[in-house]
């Protein structure tokens, strides 16, 4: 593939990078909302696209509709979870637009996401934002990080062909999308550009595949990052500022810290359903941990997957949250069961 074309392709987005609110060292900070706050939808959002089993490019449409959108409007925090999820089906129906896909049905989204709104109250929202982000009905997707990464990967890859590096760069790993996924999650990457966060990540990837190639190799892909950082306009001070945050965002999510963000989530299973779950000594405090990598890749540092949460043990849960409303040993009558899933995970708590 020729070089040309492709950085046509990455001179629109840089075009159209200007038009981007929300994002960006001028992007205005959010009215209302905290950046836990935001974070927090961040994540509940990345959850909801792997239970729909949604292409990234959803999640990072959603996270840019919102950011967007609280950058125009004052919001109070009680309507953030009303406006994440109509902000996810928007996401949908922009994806869908240009793409196809299918859209999640709004009230099936608001029980899984269980945000506390209705489902008219989630069309009504949805029609607000797209009525803020647009003059048209569905607005176009956004450009985002997710879109500069694309670009930079299928230049440095037609670059090597051409330059004959063996080992050619392959298609973007799906690594490279979850991690990208990591960072629009966390608040402090919104005053940078996302060619500049993109680039950023790049160069991470870029020195892992160095350590584990020839020097001949490491020098040419470095040699694509610096090409890329003139071309993107990007200042040398900025850009070692953004690596150091992207390293530091990193190494937090795949450390053994405390997870921030924790979402309670509340499931109505009838008598008859708990009799089946119990006893209750058999439930995993923790689930196992489940890889984002594939087993055979090398010289890898292995991330932590969005399916990876601590469950809290059900074996008190008769007596810490006063235990389900028992009405004779045969009723199938409701209860609530209360438990914390620090990355909502839930799809695999309901496979159990």
């Amino acid at each position: 593939m020729e070089v040309h074309p492709l950085l046509g392709r990455l001179d629109k987005l840089l075009a159209d990078e200007g038009e981007v609110v929300g994002r960006g060292p001028d992007a205005p900070p959010h009215q209302g909302i905290s950046p836990g706050l935001r974070d927090g939808s961040a994540h509940v959002l990345r959850c909801l696209k792997v239970w729909f089993e949604l292409p990234t490019d959803v999640f990072h449409a959603a996270t840019a509709n919102i950011d967007s959108f609280l950058a125009k409007m004052k919001a109070q925090p009680k309507h953030l979870s009303c406006i994440a999820v109509a902000a996810f089906h928007l996401a949908c129906t922009q994806y869908k637009q240009e793409f196809g896909c299918s859209v999640p049905d709004p009230q099936t989204l608001v029980y899984i996401s269980q945000s506390r709104c209705s489902a008219s109250d989630l069309v009504r929202m949805e029609a607000i934002l797209a009525n803020k982000l647009s003059d048209q009905s569905i607005p176009p997707l956004p450009v985002t990080c997710l879109s500069f990464i694309r670009a930079m990967w299928e230049i440095s890859r037609a670059a090597s062909t051409q330059l004959s590096i063996p080992h050619a760069l392959p298609n973007l790993p799906q690594h490279l999308l979850h991690q990208l996924e990591i960072l629009v999650c966390d608040s402090t990457t919104m005053r940078i550009r996302p060619c500049e966060l993109a680039l950023a990540l790049l160069a991470v990837e870029f020195q892992r595949i160095s350590g584990c190639e020839k020097s001949a190799v490491s020098a040419a892909l470095m040699g694509f990052i610096t090409e890329l950082q003139k071309y993107c306009a990007i200042q040398s001070n900025d850009f070692l500022r953004t690596h150091t945050m992207v390293l530091t965002i990193l190494d937090r999510y795949n450390g053994d810290s405390g997870v921030p963000h924790r979402q309670r989530l509340v499931w109505k299973l009838s008598n008859r359903t708990l009799k089946h779950l119990r006893p209750t000594d058999k439930l995993r405090a923790t689930l196992p941990r489940i890889s984002e990598e594939s087993a055979d890749r090398n010289c890898q540092v292995r991330l932590r997957s969005s399916s990876e949460c601590s469950l809290e043990s059900l074996s008190d849960s008769d007596s810490s949250r006063g235990g389900p409303r028992n009405k004779g040993n045969n009723s199938d009558t409701e209860s609530d069961i209360e438990m914390e899933e620090p990355r909502t995970w839930a799809k695999i708590v309901a496979s159990n």
